[in-house]
């Protein structure tokens, strides 16, 4: 859970930031050992995914996901994510035009 501080701290810096620094850290959990990596990512977007969902409105959390998915190439696995069912209840119909952005692996 972030503290009132890091939320002040993430919305001055923008979605933008974000993205690309949660982008970031998860990349790097995907360059740790092939075993650890798939579960610790997931559980890491989890955590960003239920981020993006509090703190920024639809728009700019569509555009972080979007970042996510073409940008860095994230491999979410949607059915290992446990928020994927809020987060699809919430923007399912920005994303269901663009189901070939959403790989699993």
């Amino acid at each position: 859970m972030m503290t009132d501080s890091d939320r002040l701290i993430t919305l001055l810096k923008g979605p933008d930031w974000y993205a690309h620094n949660a982008a970031k850290e998860m990349l790097m959990i995907l360059n740790q050992g092939k075993r650890k990596r798939y579960k610790s990512m997931n559980s890491t977007a989890d955590k960003h995914l239920s981020t993006i969902m509090d703190l920024f409105n639809k728009e700019q959390s569509v555009r972080i996901i979007k970042t996510w998915l073409s940008t860095y190439e994230l491999p979410l696995d949607l059915h290992r994510l446990k928020t994927f069912d809020r987060f699809h209840e919430q923007f399912g119909e920005f994303i269901t035009n663009n189901t070939e952005l959403i790989k699993s692996y």
